[in-house]
C-alpha cells in the first residue's frame, strides 16, 4: 500500500481512485463474464492498486475499519463457518500439491494443535475442586467403577480437542488403508457367549445404546493418552496414576518395573502407593469399628467369617534368627446382614435373650431320627430334582423337547435375596485357630479390631462362619473354661456355623472316595473306570486341594451315568443334531428312566448279593445326586433345596468312612437351624450362608468360598517377589484393603 494512504475519506488515494474508476455494467458482469474472467478483472483491479491477492486477503481480514468488519461478520458464526471451512480446505488443498507447501501447511498445523492442548488441562488443586489426589487423604470411593468413570469424563471435558483428536486416530475408518487385521476377534467379555447370542436374537441390551467393545477399548485408550499428557506437564494431576500405582503393586510388578512405568507417566511411584495403602488401612480399620458398633436399632451385628491362613516365608540364604518358617495365622471378614430381610423379622427373636432362651431348652429336647428324615414335600421336591437333573442330559445330548416344560429346572425351596453383600475385611491376625489356645488368641484379636469391650463384644450374639477345624477348636477352649459366672470367659453370645463350602467338598470327597473303586483292578467297575472313558485319569480325579476340579468331574461322571441310563430307555440312535421330539414322548422317557434307575423301588428290587455292580451303581447314582443338587442349589442361591441335601447328609455321614466328625457336627448344625433357634433368627442365619458377591441371580458362593478366593489373593501377593513378601506388611496394608486390590 502506498506510504500516503491515510485513513481519512478525503485524503484516500485508494479510495479516491476507486470512486473515479468506471463503474462496470453489473448486468452485463452478472450475466456476460465467466468466472475466470470475474477472476482475472478483479485480480488486474487489485494489481493496479498495488496489491497482491494475499495482501488484499490478509488487509481484509485485518482491518478494523467499522464498514470492512461489517462485510465479514459472519466468517466466525455459525451462519458463516461453512463457506469459512471451505475457504480453508481450498487453501490446504492448493498449498498441498507441492512437497514443500504440504510440509509447511503440517507445521502449521501442527504449531496451532500445540497451542490448542496446552491451553487445555484438568483443573489443578485438591479433589474435589481440583484433580490432586493425596495419598494421605485417600478414599476407598477412589477405587470405585463410578470414580473411576468420572474421573475419565473429567479427561475428556477438561481436555477435548487432545482426546478428539486421539479418539478420530483410533478410529478405524471404512476403506481405510489402515483398516487393520479383518480377522481379529473383538469379543464382548462381560457375558458369556451364550447369553451374547440370546440377547443378540432376542434384540436385548444393557442400557441404553451401549457401546460396542471396540468403542470402549478406544475411548479407554484415548482418555489414558490424555492422562499421561495431563500428568506429564503437571504430577498434581494424578488420579489415573495413583489408581495403576496401587493396582500394579496388588498385581505383583516389581519396583523396577513401576519406575519405568512411572516414567511413562503411566503410575506414581511405589512410595506413592504404599502410602496409599497405609491410608486405606487405617480407613478400613476405623469402618471396621464403626461397622461393629453397638447399635441400639439393630439387636444382632454383622456376622463374622474365619479361616486359617499358612504360609511358607521361605529364606534363601540362612543365618541366626533367618530360617525358612511357616507363618499360621487367621484372615476373615465381617457380612452385614441385608437391611431389606431384617426389616422382614422380628427384633425380639434376634436378641441374645431369646438365643439364650432356645439354647436352654437343649438338654431336655428329644432328638428323634424323623428329625433327619424327609418330610413328604421333600420327597416329591427330590424326585422333581432327580427329573431334573435327567432332563437336563436328555436336553443336552439326546433330543429337545418341542415345548419347554417345569422338568428341566428343580421348583425353588427358600431364594436368598441376590443384592451384593456388604463385605469388610478383618486384619490378618498372627494367631491360629488351630487349637483351643490359638482360638482364644483369635477371639481376643477380634475384639480389639472391632474397638468393642469384652462386656459390648458378649452382649449381642455373635454369628460366626467357619469350618470344621476351627468350630471343634472353639467348642474345646468354651469347655475349657466353663463353668463361668462372667459372659466373656464363657463366650456363650457365639453361635459357630459350619462353612458350606467346606462341609460340600469335605462329605462330596468322602462320597467319592466310597465309589471311587479300585483303578489296579480293570474288572473294577468303580467311577474311577467312567471318569477314565472320558478322558480323566485316575490320579487326576482328586486334584490336591482343588476342590472344584473334584466337583466337576463328580458331575461329568454323573451326567454320564445319567446318559447311559436313558439310552437304556431310549434306543434310538444318537445324531449330531439333537432332534426335537414330542413332550409327551420326552416326558415318558424322563419319568421311564427315572422309575428304573433313580427311584427307592428300583434300589429295593436289587440284591446286592445277586446284583453286586447294579446295586453299587444304583446307590452311586442317588449319592452323586445329592452332591449335584447341592452344589447347583449353591449356585442357585436356594438354601432350602441345600437344607434338605444336608439333612441327607446327616444320616449318610453316619455309614460313610472318613467323615468322623461331621457325624456329629452337621446333624447338630441342622437341629440348631431347624428346631432349636426362633424362626426369624435361624432365617437371618440361613439367608446369610450364601453370598452372591457380582449382585447376580445364580452366581451364589458360600461365604467360606469367598474367603478362600480372598485368601488365594493374599498368598499370590506374598510369593509375588517384591514387597509382597514381607508378612508384617500383609498385615498391616494388604489384608485389609484386599477387595481394593482386584
Amino acid at each position: 500500500m502506498s506510504p500516503t494512504t491515510t485513513n481519512q475519506s478525503n485524503g484516500n488515494p485508494i479510495k479516491n481512485k476507486m470512486e473515479n474508476a468506471p463503474q462496470p455494467n453489473n448486468h452485463l458482469a452478472h450475466h456476460s463474464l465467466s468466472e475466470h474472467e470475474k477472476l482475472i478483472r478483479i485480480c488486474k483491479f487489485i494489481q493496479d492498486l498495488n496489491m497482491t491477492p494475499k495482501s488484499f486477503i490478509i488487509s481484509f481480514l485485518a482491518c478494523g475499519n467499522s464498514e470492512i468488519a461489517y462485510q465479514r461478520r459472519f466468517w466466525g458464526t455459525e451462519t458463516g463457518w461453512q463457506s469459512t471451512n471451505e475457504l480453508l480446505r481450498t487453501i490446504k488443498t492448493v498449498v498441498s500439491r507441492t512437497q514443500h507447501g504440504e510440509t509447511g501447511w503440517n507445521n502449521f498445523i501442527k504449531e496451532e494443535a500445540i497451542q490448542i492442548i496446552g491451553n487445555e488441562q484438568p483443573p489443578t488443586g485438591n479433589h474435589p475442586e481440583g484433580s490432586f489426589y493425596s495419598s494421605n487423604k485417600i478414599e476407598p470411593s477412589f477405587f470405585s467403577l463410578e470414580a473411576v468413570l468420572e474421573r475419565q469424563r473429567s479427561i475428556q471435558v477438561h481436555m477435548p480437542f487432545l482426546y478428539n483428536i486421539l479418539l478420530g486416530a483410533l478410529r478405524v475408518q471404512p476403506g481405510h488403508p489402515n483398516e487393520g487385521n479383518q480377522n481379529e476377534v473383538h469379543t464382548d467379555d462381560s457375558l458369556d457367549p451364550g447369553e451374547q447370542e440370546l440377547m443378540d436374537m432376542e434384540g436385548i441390551c444393557f442400557g441404553p445404546a451401549a457401546p460396542s467393545p471396540i468403542e470402549r477399548k478406544t475411548e479407554k485408550v484415548a482418555s489414558t493418552m490424555c492422562s499421561i499428557v495431563a500428568f506429564s506437564r503437571n504430577r498434581r494431576i494424578n488420579g489415573l496414576q495413583l489408581y495403576n500405582s496401587v493396582r500394579f503393586l496388588a498385581s505383583g510388578i516389581t519396583e523396577r518395573m513401576n519406575q519405568y512405568l512411572h516414567l511413562l507417566s503411566l503410575t506414581s511411584s511405589r512410595q506413592t502407593a504404599l502410602s496409599a495403602l497405609r491410608t486405606l488401612s487405617n480407613s478400613a480399620a476405623r469402618e471396621l469399628r464403626d461397622a461393629m458398633a453397638i447399635n441400639q436399632s439393630s439387636p444382632i451385628g454383622p456376622s463374622i467369617c474365619i479361616d486359617n491362613l499358612d504360609i511358607e516365608e521361605r529364606v534363601h540364604s540362612h543365618s541366626i534368627g533367618r530360617r525358612t518358617m511357616m507363618f499360621h495365622g487367621t484372615w476373615g471378614y465381617i457380612h452385614h446382614p441385608n437391611p431389606s430381610l431384617l426389616r422382614t423379622l422380628d427384633p425380639n427373636q434376634l436378641t441374645l435373650r431369646s438365643y439364650y432362651d432356645a439354647l436352654s431348652k437343649v438338654p431336655t429336647m428329644k432328638i428323634d431320627v424323623t428329625m433327619f428324615l424327609p418330610t413328604m414335600e421333600e420327597e416329591e421336591h427330590f424326585e422333581a430334582v432327580l427329573k431334573s437333573q435327567i432332563a437336563r442330559v436328555m436336553s443336552t445330548y439326546i433330543a429337545k423337547p418341542a415345548q419347554q416344560g417345569t422338568l428341566q429346572s428343580p421348583p425353588p425351596v427358600e431364594i436368598i435375596d441376590h443384592t451384593a453383600p456388604k463385605i469388610q475385611m478383618l486384619k490378618l491376625m498372627a494367631a491360629s485357630d488351630n487349637s483351643a489356645e490359638g482360638a482364644g488368641q483369635v477371639i481376643e484379636s477380634l475384639i480389639r479390631q472391632t474397638g468393642l469391650t469384652h462386656a459390648e463384644f458378649t452382649s449381642r450374639v455373635q454369628i460366626m462362619d467357619a469350618d470344621l477345624a476351627t468350630c471343634r477348636n472353639f467348642n474345646s477352649l468354651r469347655s475349657l473354661r466353663a463353668p463361668s459366672r462372667h459372659a466373656e470367659h464363657r463366650l456363650s453370645n457365639l453361635c459357630y456355623l459350619l462353612g458350606a463350602s467346606h462341609t460340600m467338598w469335605n462329605i462330596s470327597l468322602a462320597i467319592l472316595n466310597t465309589h471311587m473303586g479300585d483303578p489296579n483292578a480293570t474288572h473294577d467297575l468303580g467311577v474311577w473306570h467312567t471318569l477314565h472313558s472320558l478322558g480323566v485319569p485316575s490320579d487326576k480325579i482328586v486334584p490336591k486341594k482343588d476342590f472344584t476340579s473334584m466337583m466337576n468331574n463328580i458331575e461329568k461322571a454323573h451326567e454320564a451315568s445319567i446318559f447311559y441310563c436313558l439310552r437304556q430307555a431310549e434306543q434310538d440312535p444318537v445324531t449330531e443334531t439333537l432332534p426335537t421330539i414330542a413332550t409327551e414322548t420326552w416326558n415318558s422317557l424322563i419319568d421311564e428312566c427315572y422309575v428304573r434307575f433313580f427311584s427307592p423301588e428300583a434300589r429295593r428290587n436289587v440284591s446286592k448279593e445277586a446284583s453286586p455292580k447294579r446295586h453299587s451303581f444304583l446307590a452311586r447314582l442317588h449319592d452323586f445326586a445329592t452332591i449335584v443338587e447341592a452344589n447347583r442349589a449353591t449356585k442357585d442361591g436356594d438354601i432350602g433345596r441345600l437344607m434338605s441335601m444336608w439333612k441327607v447328609w446327616s444320616l449318610m455321614s453316619q455309614s460313610i468312612p472318613g467323615l468322623v466328625n461331621y457325624r456329629s457336627y452337621l446333624p447338630r448344625m441342622v437341629l440348631l437351624l431347624n428346631h432349636i433357634l426362633p424362626p426369624d433368627l435361624s432365617k437371618l442365619i440361613r439367608h446369610n450362608l450364601l453370598v452372591s458377591p457380582s449382585g447376580r441371580p445364580n452366581h451364589f458362593v458360600p461365604k467360606d468360598y469367598f474367603l478362600e478366593c480372598q485368601n488365594y489373593r493374599l498368598k499370590f501377593l506374598f510369593n509375588r517377589k517384591g514387597v509382597g513378601i514381607d508378612v508384617n506388611r500383609l498385615e498391616e496394608m494388604f489384608s485389609l484393603n484386599i477387595t481394593l486390590l482386584q
